[in-house]
């Protein structure tokens, strides 16, 4: 039976292999328990060796993570839409497994890397991360340059918090185009029109634009000849957004839409986000300004003053004049694709016409994850209830609400009671006529004469005043 002992500091794993001899080896776990789920999975791994139900270790090639990583990264990473993946892997991966052999790295191993990595990063990574691994496994098990289980299979998912991110409204999509830089207007009202990605969008060639026919062909994202979803697809242009287009076209040189300074591609890490965000401050899309002190800043301990204008004002610490910041809703680039989901879903639009639009391959993502509704949206929702109380019915409610009012009244008079003779009207209090009230005029059963002290009393016993002051 696999063991766990621990010497200098290090846990050492102890399990019997294929052939039926001991084994030990050092291991990287941090706790007990992961070295031991560690031993339990060697241990399992030659159990099945030696009945036959996967190669002996030896059998194989002897590979390491490293050299696994270095040979999907030629054959596959290199090929990916974006090199980011690559760069994820490297830098996640490579340090802390890089040196092992494919043996070695096991579910616990794996798991035990995700748990050192959960502050760092956040639960989308860290699957992304457990997905990458179980892909390399995957197609090295297809290549043949591994006969193993996968080790990613056994390491469960994390649960990924569903996030609602920002949408523009309809009404301010007008003023942040016209506070847009000319070279930057056409770019961002083809996000809002067409709801086209970043890479989609700057990857846009003019052959694939049709004025005369009003339609883009989306078939490559940045330099590849491929889009997220593999395939190409056919969008109309709307009749406000053929004017940026042919603005664009225009004014381009290459063979581009939307190229850089040079006519070259715009690279990946253009600030798009960073631009939308500037043109909505000067739009006075603005949430509130932040005024800061650039002087107390400098010494160590900056003055901040949260106002709702950028009116000119002096730090109260130095007299020097505040630097106003705008603070705008965190809007990304991305969140205009959202937009257009959203506007499409408030206009009435069918949601399959929204799915062909953002090119969804399933409609439940079009109607859970883009068609966001903000609270006008839920106050029409509910205004719409077809239900309509009869006269009889609105009776109880407008006793009730007349009950309400009642007990608001202040139930003791702030003077002593030694003048209660001055009258309600010296305590605050308004005087009503005795007699019988008709229940059709305000809603109130008919009443007996009342004076202020009895009232006083009803209400200071009235089990629905208890506590009011």
């Amino acid at each position: 039976m696999a063991s766990v002992y621990q010497k200098r500091g290090r846990y050492f794993v102890r399990w019997k292999d294929a052939a039926g001899q001991w084994r030990r080896q050092a291991t990287a776990c941090a706790t007990k328990r992961e070295a031991l789920r560690e031993a339990h999975d060697l241990e399992r791994q030659a159990e099945r060796a030696r009945h036959g139900l996967e190669p002996l270790p030896g059998d194989g090639p002897r590979l390491t993570f490293g050299e696994l990583l270095d040979w999907w990264r030629t054959d596959y990473g290199d090929k990916l839409r974006s090199p980011s993946m690559v760069l994820f892997a490297e830098k996640h991966l490579r340090d802390s497994l890089g040196t092992l052999p494919l043996g070695e790295v096991t579910s616990a191993r794996l798991e035990g890397l995700l748990v050192a990595k959960d502050g760092a990063l956040g639960p989308k990574s860290l699957n992304d991360l457990r997905g990458l691994v179980h892909r390399m496994f995957s197609l090295a098990i297809r290549r043949g340059l591994w006969a193993g289980v996968n080790p990613a299979t056994a390491v469960g998912r994390r649960k990924v918090p569903r996030r609602i991110g920002e949408v523009l409204r309809a009404e301010e999509v007008g003023p942040i185009l016209e506070a847009l830089a000319p070279r930057w207007r056409p770019l961002f009202a083809c996000a809002v029109w067409t709801a086209m990605r970043k890479g989609e969008l700057l990857g846009l060639q003019k052959a694939d634009v049709d004025l005369d026919a009003g339609t883009i062909t989306v078939r490559r994202s940045y330099d590849h000849e491929t889009t997220k979803g593999g395939h190409a697809d056919v969008l109309p242009i709307a009749d406000p957004l053929r004017p940026f287009l042919l603005e664009a076209m225009l004014a381009s040189r290459s063979a581009l839409v939307f190229p850089g300074p040079d006519g070259k591609m715009r690279p990946v890490e253009t600030a798009l986000e960073t631009i939308l965000r500037r043109a909505m401050a000067r739009a006075g899309l603005v949430e509130r300004w932040e005024h800061v002190c650039r002087r107390c800043k400098r010494r160590g301990s900056p003055h901040v003053e949260q106002h709702a204008d950028a009116a000119p004002r002096n730090c109260p610490v130095c007299d020097m004049r505040l630097w106003p910041r705008a603070i705008v809703r965190k809007v990304r680039f991305h969140d205009l694709r959202a937009t257009c989901a959203t506007l499409l879903a408030r206009a009435g639009v069918p949601l399959v016409v929204a799915q062909r639009i953002l090119r969804h391959s399933d409609p439940r993502l079009t109607a859970n994850v883009y068609s966001r509704v903000d609270l006008a949206d839920l106050r029409d929702g509910v205004n719409r209830i077809g239900i309509h109380l009869t006269p009889a019915a609105e009776v109880p409610v407008l006793r009730l609400a007349a009950s309400a009012e009642a007990r608001l009244v202040p139930a003791v008079s702030p003077k002593g009671p030694s003048q209660e003779s001055e009258g309600p009207e010296a305590a605050g209090f308004l005087q009503r006529t005795p007699g019988p009230t008709p229940v059709g005029e305000t809603g109130f059963e008919p009443a007996t004469p009342w004076s202020r002290t009895k009232c006083s009393t009803r209400l200071s016993h009235s089990p629905g005043n208890a506590g009011v002051s």
